[in-house]
C-alpha cells in the first residue's frame, strides 16, 4: 500500500515539473519576440530602413542615398547622317536617369513633336539621345556638305528640272511648297512594223524592162497610197494623201498623217521645290554681303551729314511699301520670267517625265489646292471621248460653210511679253 502511494507521489511530482518547465519556456519565448520587435523598431527609427545595424555610440548616422528618377528623352531609332530631316519614324521616347548632365543642363528633348522637321547638324547613332545643338531648322547652319536643295526632297523622291513657259507653267503662279499634277498630250500615228516609221511609206516603182536592160529602172518617188474601186467611173484608182490645205501652225507637215491626240493626267502630287534657276543660299549671302555693307555705309554717311537738320533727312518709305532691298535672296521675284521649275516626285514618275520631254510630248502643269492630297482616277481623253462626254453631234454633210474658210484662219496665240512688275513694286 505504501509503495503504491509512493509511486503516485513521484508521478505527480514529474507532471508538476513538466508543467512548470512548459510555462517557463513559453514566457522566455514571448520575451524574445518582444526584444526582437523592439530592436527592429530601434533600427528603423535610427536609419530609416529596416535591416541596418544601429549606429555605434559616438558615430553619426549615415547619410541617406538620394533616389534616381527616370525622365523622358528623345533618342534616334536608327543612324542619322548629317543633313537628315527628322521624321516621326526616326525618333522615339525612352526613359533615362535624371542625373545625366545633358538632362540637368536641359539640352535634351522630351517630346518628338518638337523635333519633327529639324535637320541634323552632326551624325547621330542609333539609340543616342538627340540634343538641341545637334539639330537646326535652317540649312544654312550646316557645313558645306551636299546640296541645300537635297534637304527639301522627301526620302524616296527625286528632284527633276522641267522647262516651262507662261502657258505650261500656270502663268508663273507656282511657289515652293505647292503641289502640281502633270498633264500630258501624246500624238499617236500608225507606223510600219518593220521600218518603225510613220505611215504612209514612200515608194518608187520599178520599170521591169529597164531593170533587165541595165538602165535606170525606178519611177519618180511618190507617197504610197491605196487602191480603191470608184463606182462612178468604174475603175480602180490609187488614192494618196492630200498635201494641200494644211492649216498654218499645225504640228504636222503637208502629206504627213494627222496624229491622233490623247490627253491624260499622268503624274500626281508632284511638289514644287523651286521656281527658276536654283542658287545656293550661302552663295547668295556671300554675294549680297558687299552690297549690303556698301548700302549700310552710304546710309550711315547720309545720316551723319543730315544730323541736326530734319528737313535734309531722307524721307521714310510710304506706308504699305517695303524699303528697297539690296540683297539677292532667292525669295525675291526675278525681273525675268522663270524658264524652269524644280519638282519632287517618285523615281518612276521622273522616268515618265524624262521620256515625255525627250519625245516631244506636250506637258502642262495643273495646280492643286493647298493640302489637297486626293488621288484622282481619270480616263484619258481623245476626240471620241470629248464627243461622247460633251454630248456633241458630228455635223452632217451640208452645202454651206463659214467665211473665211478654216484653212484661211490662223489659230489664236498669246504674244510673248516680258514679265511685268507687280503693283507697287
Amino acid at each position: 500500500m505504501r509503495l503504491r502511494i509512493f509511486i503516485f507521489i513521484i508521478v505527480g511530482l514529474l507532471i508538476t515539473a513538466a508543467i512548470v518547465a512548459a510555462v517557463f519556456l513559453l514566457n522566455r519565448g514571448g520575451d524574445a519576440l518582444v526584444q526582437l520587435d523592439e530592436a527592429a523598431q530601434s533600427i528603423t527609427d535610427t536609419s530609416g530602413e529596416v535591416g541596418q545595424t544601429p549606429p555605434e555610440p559616438g558615430v553619426p548616422p549615415p547619410t541617406a542615398t538620394p533616389s534616381i528618377r527616370l525622365v523622358d528623352v528623345v533618342v534616334a531609332t536608327t543612324n542619322l547622317p548629317v543633313g537628315e530631316k527628322i521624321r516621326d519614324n526616326l525618333v522615339t521616347v525612352e526613359q533615362r536617369p535624371d542625373n545625366n548632365i545633358a538632362i540637368i543642363g536641359q539640352y535634351a528633348f522630351t517630346s518628338t513633336q518638337t523635333l519633327i522637321g529639324q535637320i541634323t547638324r552632326v551624325e547621330i547613332s542609333k539609340g543616342q539621345a538627340i540634343l538641341w545643338p545637334m539639330v537646326t531648322d535652317t540649312p544654312n547652319d550646316l557645313g558645306a556638305l551636299g546640296s541645300d536643295l537635297a534637304l527639301y526632297i522627301e526620302p524616296g523622291n527625286v528632284a527633276v528640272a522641267f522647262p516651262i513657259d507662261k502657258y505650261s507653267g500656270l502663268a508663273y503662279a507656282m511657289r515652293p511648297g505647292d503641289l502640281v499634277d502633270v498633264l500630258m498630250t501624246l500624238r499617236v500615228v500608225e507606223t510600219d512594223p518593220e521600218f518603225n516609221t510613220a505611215l504612209p511609206n514612200v515608194t518608187r516603182r520599178v520599170i521591169e524592162s529597164e531593170l533587165l536592160a541595165g538602165r535606170a529602172f525606178l519611177f519618180p518617188q511618190t507617197t504610197q497610197g491605196r487602191l480603191e474601186f470608184v463606182p462612178e467611173i468604174g475603175q480602180t484608182v490609187e488614192l494618196i494623201p492630200n498635201e494641200d490645205n494644211v492649216i498654218p501652225g499645225q504640228d504636222f507637215a503637208a502629206g504627213d498623217p494627222i496624229p491622233k491626240r490623247v490627253t491624260q493626267l499622268t503624274i500626281q502630287q508632284a511638289k514644287v521645290l523651286w521656281v527658276g534657276t536654283w542658287f545656293d543660299p550661302r552663295e547668295q549671302a556671300e554675294a549680297a554681303a558687299p552690297v549690303e555693307a556698301s548700302a549700310l555705309t552710304e546710309t550711315a554717311a547720309t545720316t551723319e551729314t543730315t544730323t541736326g537738320d530734319p528737313e535734309l533727312a531722307p524721307a521714310p518709305p510710304p506706308a504699305g511699301e517695303p524699303e528697297a532691298a539690296a540683297s539677292t535672296s532667292g525669295s525675291q521675284r526675278s525681273e525675268q520670267p522663270p524658264d524652269v521649275i524644280i519638282l519632287s516626285m517618285t523615281a518612276q514618275d521622273a522616268l515618265a517625265l524624262k521620256y515625255a520631254l525627250e519625245r516631244g510630248v506636250d506637258v502642262d502643269l495643273a495646280l492643286r489646292a493647298q493640302g489637297d492630297f486626293t488621288p484622282y482616277a481619270t480616263v484619258s481623253v481623245s476626240l471620241p471621248q470629248i464627243i461622247e462626254q460633251g454630248g456633241l453631234v458630228v455635223p452632217e454633210p451640208s452645202g454651206f460653210d463659214l467665211h473665211p474658210r478654216a484653212e484661211e484662219v490662223s489659230p489664236p496665240d498669246l504674244p510673248v511679253e516680258p514679265l511685268s512688275a507687280p503693283p507697287g513694286g
